[in-house]
């Protein structure tokens, strides 16, 4: 990914919020995406099935940027060469797609987890204080 287009994802969080009845809410003051945990389940799943359609797509695409000239005439190798380019500009966009979502699922994957760890940690802090233990 080119350099502003990287920070931009870069730049994205995902929050995982303990409600459970409201869904989505797209945004928040801090600039993070929040979403319930069964939702953002969800949406991880969608963009693991989108992440195997691009896989799917790029290999499909390959003949688009590895045509061979049927001869050696100028007009034959220019339009290879166009064709190749062509093919090869695709394959960019194919490969930019890739690696936007790979990212996206990435900090999916982590904001769940820490969810995950957090709820672990509630947990294990209120059965302290249910012994009358200190933490």
């Amino acid at each position: 990914m080119a350099g502003q287009e990287q920070a931009a994802v870069n730049a994205a969080r995902f929050v995982v919020t303990g409600g459970g009845g409201g869904g989505a809410s797209g945004g928040s003051a801090t600039g993070a995406f929040t979403l319930d945990r069964a939702s953002m389940t969800s949406e991880l799943a969608n963009l693991r099935d989108l992440l195997d359609r691009i896989t799917v797509q790029r290999n499909k695409a390959r003949p688009m940027w590895s045509i061979e000239s049927p001869g050696n005439d100028p007009a034959s190798l220019r339009n290879t060469e166009a064709s190749n380019k062509s093919g090869l500009a695709y394959l960019d966009f194919l490969t930019k797609q890739h690696d936007f979502v790979t990212v996206i699922i990435g900090k999916i994957e982590t904001a769940l987890g820490m969810h995950t760890a957090n709820d672990e940690q509630a947990a294990q802090t209120v059965n302290v204080q249910g012994n009358g233990d200190r933490f």
